[in-house]
């Protein structure tokens, strides 16, 4: 019989590069622990008295059916080297796992309880059963509200089957498994727990002194198969035996030495995986211990994991619901934990990108087990690693991810879907999550005296109490001040996993007053406000004063995100079915205005062109652009309000996140900036020439350019333009810079095609003086003789940019320099020392002093590139209008409302057919003195001009 170095009661040490033997625990003092919140995360109490605190609830913003989810990832404790607590270290690990927020824990349950769980073992507790069901902390943990239970769970007789498995032996092993499972079964009834009985890495049984230089016995092979059929005998005879409901027991086996199985080297291809599982027939599931797979790449895991799928019995396939393999250990000890966090990041999605996906994935462990290294989630100076946030966050964003699937489709994910929903997150280090993001909409009008305001909130953790909505209002911007608002409503608590909209009507307003509104929300974890207060006046468009009307509604935008003061292009010609440029009473489109679905809020707006033989562009500014039903309303035909509003000139359609809006429209300086702060004064003047929208300028290549002077980015902004490449350009092509020829000098350029070529690469590249960095596609992003619209949304706090070509993103490297130069001149058209001009046509160019999203970026694609799909255009209705004729002295007046505008007089002498017609006024006029005659007849009627 070998020397047991490792008996089964008692497992070693991890056997990956270094690991090093266990030893007892070195009980700590007991220091006081943060009270952590339901996913994890430390609370904040603040003491809020609110007037309306009678509203709040405690109520959770949770669903049963996603706590029961499966969300995969978690972790274990055995055999901890420190502890902070006076509890045990089971129940403090146990602890520490719940508030870590997962629904997974893994512990070991046997004769060892001393070393692993600091346990006494007392004389009543004799076997698996009493140690569960008597021994206080044991008890106390299984009744902790996790759904998943994997237990290495080690019979008391601590038989050792790989020399040879005796009846007796058998028959203890046997009746100790039977009997856990018959009182799992009993006292967990109707629980929803599933209890998985199991054991620690398999091959390290079969390979006496970790040797894998060779192949196990046959009488161990055997053995271990053995064991394992009868323990899986002993779970399912209790299950047949016991009534029970809503609550499982499943027995598993630990495999640790797969690569070897599949290396093809017959010196040490015979392992667990291929000799022992095929034969233990009814097995229920299979455990992963991957220390030997971790480093492979994406190709050899999933190999490695159906290899291991093709190997698992399948008498059991349709018995046991989902996945039944899972990974029970991995971890990377011996590194740092910057190094750990991004390893681990890596690893999970690798694994949950493997179709169908482990049902379990579990990090060894909570706290470290191995001197001199780090196996942990907490160190030993109580203080939580990166891995920890890398769970605690991925467990909270997984359920919140599931409950908004769930809410959104009324049902909870399959794997596939679930992978799809959570692999993304990976991609970066996962950020704290938001407890509460509010945010502002729309503001309509409804008469006035009485708006209707909207506001968003998002709760952003699983679990957290329901939050309380309000909106504060008044005359003054009260800011984040409670108490410094005229006036504030409740709105409603929000039940909402995915961002919700809440909508108030404020009445009792005073018209024609300029008013500001804010939302907020709060609840246990905090409070939060919108970013900044938006604005509303009661000053109402009355519509009857407008003789023609049109609805637009958006309905090409279906990318689910609310987009607030979103700059809209509407286009007006004759191609809009009834539409006149004869019914503006002003020659230049002075009498337009726009207003918001309520028909009585303006909106602002600007006209870029005006032109009465073609197409007019004019854009608008929406509070609010989130659906396909979103709509304005267009009006025209008011000969007393022939002037264009302030807004048409003031910047105001351009909110305060543009740096500038260049239309280029103009074929000499001052090139105009519509957002008033930055235009072009000096350069060298391209020619103008048609563009995308309107008109746009002509770059020669070699000399045109725009100057737009110093401006301070900051560290979040959004460059864009329209872009024809000339067919001949070659070499960089230049739209935007605020630096000068060469990688590393300081600022940043954002260009088209690599150095003396024509590969139509885009590049948004990054200097500081010293070391460069650029953002990157593919070669052939864009296109020669065609308009593009390149966007580069940049984050220099967080070293990453993305590019944009006509709303997608095709963005190969990402990386920029977090310290390149940003508030330098900058040039539309060449970097800043006269090289690399731009060859070919610019249009639409803008700075944005926010990072925009994707979706606003399609839009802003959309809206210009396939305006007639992106809107719908109604066709034009125009006001009925009446003839009132007054008798005067001399004369007689024929009159009809102004708003009449494009209709016009016609009269004829009889009515017999054919009835001629005539004209008597022009589109501009809405009266007129008919001289007298008592001789003749004349009759009148109005009619559209053509």
């Amino acid at each position: 019989m070998p020397e047991r170095l490792n008996p089964i009661g008692a497992p070693g040490p991890r056997a990956s590069s270094a690991s090093a033997a266990s030893h007892l625990p070195e009980v700590g003092p007991a220091v006081c622990v943060s009270r952590q919140g339901r996913a994890g995360v430390t609370e904040i109490l603040t003491l809020v008295i609110f007037l309306f605190a009678a509203k709040l609830s405690a109520a959770s913003l949770s669903n049963p059916a996603v706590d029961s989810y499966n969300v995969r990832v978690g972790t274990q404790t055995f055999a901890g080297l420190y502890q902070f607590t006076t509890n045990t270290l089971l129940v403090e690990t146990a602890q520490a796992i719940r508030d870590l927020g997962s629904g997974v824990i893994k512990f070991y349950l046997g004769t060892d309880v001393q070393r692993q769980s600091h346990i006494t073992l007392t004389p009543n507790l004799t076997n698996l059963l009493t140690l569960v069901r008597d021994e206080p902390s044991y008890h106390r943990v299984l009744d902790m509200p996790f759904q998943h239970f994997v237990l290495w769970a080690y019979p008391f007789g601590n038989a050792w089957p790989f020399d040879g498995y005796s009846s007796t032996e058998r028959a203890d092993d046997y009746q100790e498994m039977f009997d856990l499972t018959s009182y799992l079964l009993t006292n967990y009834d109707n629980s929803g727990k599933t209890f998985y009985l199991g054991h620690w890495e398999g091959d390290w049984y079969l390979l006496p002194n970790y040797n894998t230089s060779t192949n196990p016995t046959p009488t161990a092979i055997q053995g271990m198969i053995d064991w394992l059929n009868n323990r899986q005998k002993g779970v399912d005879d209790a299950k047949a035996a016991i009534p029970h409901s809503n609550v499982n027991v499943l027995n598993y086996a630990e495999v640790n030495r797969v690569l070897d199985a599949t290396s093809g080297d017959t010196n040490i291809n015979q392992r667990a995986i291929n000799t022992v599982i095929p034969y233990v027939t009814n097995l229920d599931c299979l455990s992963y211990s991957s220390y030997d797979v971790m480093a492979a790449g994406a190709s050899t895991l999933w190999s490695t994991l159906d290899y291991m799928e093709s190997m698992l019995p399948t008498n059991k396939a349709s018995v046991v619901p989902g996945q039944r393999l899972w990974i029970g250990e991995y971890g990377w000890g011996t590194l740092d934990n910057t190094t750990q966090e991004q390893n681990s990041r890596a690893y999970l999605q690798r694994l949950l990108t493997w179709n169908p996906g482990p049902r379990f994935i579990l990090f060894w462990e909570m706290y470290n087990n191995e001197t001199n290294c780090a196996y942990w989630l907490i160190d030993s100076n109580n203080v939580k690693v990166a891995s920890y946030y890398l769970h605690n966050r991925f467990l909270n964003n997984a359920r919140l991810l599931t409950a908004q699937f769930q809410e959104r489709n009324g049902r909870l994910p399959i794997d596939s879907e679930f992978e799809g929903l959570v692999t993304p997150m990976l991609n970066q280090p996962l950020p704290p999550p938001v407890n509460l993001a509010v945010g502002n909409r729309a503001a309509t009008l409804l008469n006035a005296g009485t708006a209707s305001v909207s506001g968003t909130l998002a709760q952003g953790v699983y679990g957290d109490d329901c939050a309380s909505v309000q909106v504060f209002y008044g005359r003054q911007d009260g800011g984040a001040s409670r108490g410094a608002w005229e006036q504030s409503q409740f709105i409603a608590l929000n039940t909402n996993f995915n961002l919700a909209t809440f909508t108030a009507a404020l009445a009792n307003l005073a018209p024609n007053t300029n008013y500001f509104f804010r939302f907020y929300a709060t609840n246990s974890s905090g409070e939060a406000w919108a970013p900044a207060s938006a604005q509303f006046s009661t000053t109402a468009l009355n519509p009857a004063d407008y003789g023609s009307r049109m609805k637009i509604t958006f309905t090409g935008y279906n990318r689910g995100e609310a987009l607030l003061d979103f700059p809209v292009l509407v286009n007006l010609s004759t191609n809009l079915p009834g539409f006149s440029y004869r019914q503006f009473a002003s020659a230049t489109g002075g009498d337009l205005r726009f207003a918001d679905a309520g028909g009585l809020l303006p909106l602002p707006f600007e006209i870029d062109e005006w032109d009465t033989y073609g197409v007019s562009t004019v854009w608008v500014r929406l509070s609010q652009l989130a659906t396909t039903n979103d709509f304005i309303w267009a009006y025209w035909g008011n000969p007393l309000a022939p002037a264009s509003p302030a807004s048409s000139t003031n910047g105001s359609v351009w909110s305060a996140d543009h740096f500038l809006v260049y239309h280029l429209k103009q074929s000499g300086f001052p090139y105009a900036d519509s957002s008033q702060q930055h235009p072009a004064l000096s350069g060298a003047a391209p020619g103008s020439t048609s563009g995308i929208i309107g008109h746009a300028c002509l770059f020669d290549g070699s000399f045109k350019y725009l100057n737009s002077g110093a401006i301070n980015l900051g560290n979040a902004f959004t460059l864009s333009a329209w872009v024809n490449l000339a067919p001949a350009a070659t070499n960089i092509q230049t739209i935007w810079a605020n630096k000068a020829g060469g990688y590393n000098t300081a600022g940043f350029a954002l260009y088209v095609d690599t150095y003396l070529t024509s590969d139509h690469k885009v590049f948004f590249e990054t200097g500081n003086g010293t070391l460069g960095a650029a953002v990157s596609t593919a070669a052939g992003a864009v296109s020669s003789g065609q308009w593009h619209l390149i966007t580069a949304a940049i984050d220099r706090a967080g070293g990453t940019g993305n590019l944009y070509v006509d709303g997608a993103n095709p963005t190969q490297a990402s990386a920029v320099l977090t310290d390149f130069a940003n508030q330098n001149t900058l040039n539309l058209g060449r970097f800043t020392n006269a090289d690399f001009y731009w060859t070919g046509m610019l249009d639409e160019a803008r700075i944005e002093s926010v990072l925009r999203s994707p979706n606003w970026i399609w839009a802003s694609w959309m809206t210009a590139a396939a305006n007639s799909a992106f809107a719908s255009y109604s066709g034009i209705t125009q006001a009925p209008s009446s003839l009132s004729l007054t008798s005067k002295s001399s004369s007689q007046l024929l009159s009809w409302p102004a708003s009449g505008v494009g209709l016009a007089l016609y009269s004829a002498t009889n009515l017999a057919p054919p009835i001629l017609w005539t004209p008597v006024t022009n589109h501009s006029q809405w009266q007129v003195s008919l001289p007298s005659d008592p001789n003749a007849n004349r009759f009148y009627r109005l009619q559209p001009q053509p």
